[in-house]
């Protein structure tokens, strides 16, 4: 610690701030947003759980959705984990199965629905 004091004393807050981070590096997390995580349960609209759905998810620093979804189990229950971003923090969630129409929602930090949650697909 000594040494440390010896070698930052009459350098600057920058010469002091760039050995800090050539010593300990940057944070890794710094341009990312809060951690967001649901159990849904999705369901027909009557309420009977449907298993096999698949949750597509994005958020506003990917162009597309992800290309390996979630399958809701015999229960209709999945898991979400994502990052909100926070250039704009809101996730598209986009739920698909076969037989029923596809929905869309989005969901805003902030403005969440509870951790866990209830979908109702449409049959087409």
């Amino acid at each position: 610690m000594k040494l440390l004091h010896n070698i930052l004393r009459g350098s600057t807050l920058a010469t002091a701030l760039f050995i800090f981070q050539a010593c300990y590096g940057m944070p890794q997390n710094l341009d990312r947003g809060a951690l967001y995580e649901a159990t849904i349960k999705v369901t027909d609209s009557k309420g009977k759980p449907i298993p096999g759905v698949k949750l597509f998810a994005r958020n506003a620093d990917m162009v597309e959705f992800t290309a390996d979804p979630q399958v809701s189990d015999e229960e209709g229950m999945l898991h979400l984990e994502i990052v909100f971003p926070t250039s704009d923090p809101a996730i598209d969630l986009r739920f698909e199965a076969e037989g029923y129409a596809v929905k869309d929602t989005t969901i805003k930090d902030g403005m969440t629905p509870e951790p866990d949650f209830t979908v109702k697909l449409e049959a087409r």
